[in-house]
């Protein structure tokens, strides 16, 4: 059983940055058709579903290469924001399924025209997501956009522009990092709240959990909660282009929702980053079946 859920609006984005990653894209037809907008109608009948973004599509990647295919990520940036503007109603949950993280200042462009007031962010990944192209080692978006989002990086087009930093780095939590680039690294530990999957297995993920909630509970109006699935261990989520050891478990997971919803301002939850290729067996296919309806639940049960 789950707890209560206030509704949910589900929008998907099947956005990937490189070509070779295209099945990351994939994974929103994949997850539908497995059955995931059910999994969450089981658990709260008042589902709105806004379908899925025409995100551009890369045959053959171009441009620098420190910063491949910015036309096509500045393009489908657009399309998400318009998704999103004048469609989600503010009292609901909004979920975002991905595709590569890249959706995400799309998604924030428009949601904070919906949700108002100052948002905050949990950023649940092995990866900082926090480079720019001066730090990438592959030019690879999918590694830029919490960066991005937070007002590095490179000029988006003037729509988003004006609107940047759509985030605040002290109103940033991340979570689970265990696979850190340098010149990101030292980006990130002077920028915003660092969990690393280390210091969480050491003070503990219920210890963490409740320690985010309280930072979050009294520093901004409504949070989004991003959770990249190789932030979970390999073993337990093989369908991933970027596996790391020593990763997350469900359960760490799901106590830090918990402790997310218990602050009442938790109101978008994405999921990304599942490559369904990759996925020996569908054993990540079926984890995150059964956490989806659980990440947008106000009350966890094991």
């Amino acid at each position: 059983m789950w707890g209560i859920i206030l509704g949910v609006t589900f929008v998907g984005f099947p956005f990937y940055t490189l070509a070779k990653y295209r099945a990351m894209g994939d994974a929103v037809p994949s997850l539908r058709k497995a059955g995931v907008v059910q999994r969450i109608k089981l658990a709260d009948n008042d589902l709105v579903d806004l379908g899925d973004v025409d995100c551009p599509s890369i045959v053959r990647d171009h441009g620098p290469k420190n910063l491949r295919n910015f036309e096509e990520f500045s393009e489908g940036t657009l399309r998400v924001k318009d998704k999103l503007t004048g469609l989600v109603d503010p009292s609901r949950i909004t979920f975002c399924l991905g595709g590569d993280c890249a959706f995400v200042p799309g998604s924030l462009a428009g949601l904070k025209n919906v949700y108002k007031g100052k948002p905050a962010m949990v950023w649940l990944d092995a990866h900082g997501d926090f480079n720019i192209p001066e730090t990438s080692p592959s030019g690879f978006i999918g590694g830029m956009p919490l960066a991005i989002a937070c007002g590095r990086g490179p000029r988006l087009t003037s729509e988003i522009e004006s609107l940047r930093p759509l985030l605040e780095e002290n109103e940033v939590v991340h979570v689970g990092s265990r696979s850190l680039d340098p010149g990101e690294d030292e980006a990130l530990r002077s920028s915003v709240k660092l969990f690393s999957a280390q210091e969480l297995k050491k003070q503990g993920a219920r210890e963490v959990a409740l320690e985010i909630g309280r930072f979050l509970n009294s520093s901004c109006d409504w949070i989004i909660a991003h959770l990249d699935v190789d932030v979970l261990d390999p073993s337990l989520m093989p369908g991933v282009d970027f596996p790391e050891p020593g990763g997350l478990a469900r359960q760490d997971i799901l106590q830090i929702f918990q402790a997310l919803h218990s602050t009442g301002k938790l109101k978008v939850v994405d999921l990304t980053a599942y490559n369904p290729n990759l996925d020996k067996g569908n054993q990540g296919r079926s984890l995150l079946l059964d956490l989806a309806p659980r990440l947008v639940s106000r009350v966890q049960v094991p």
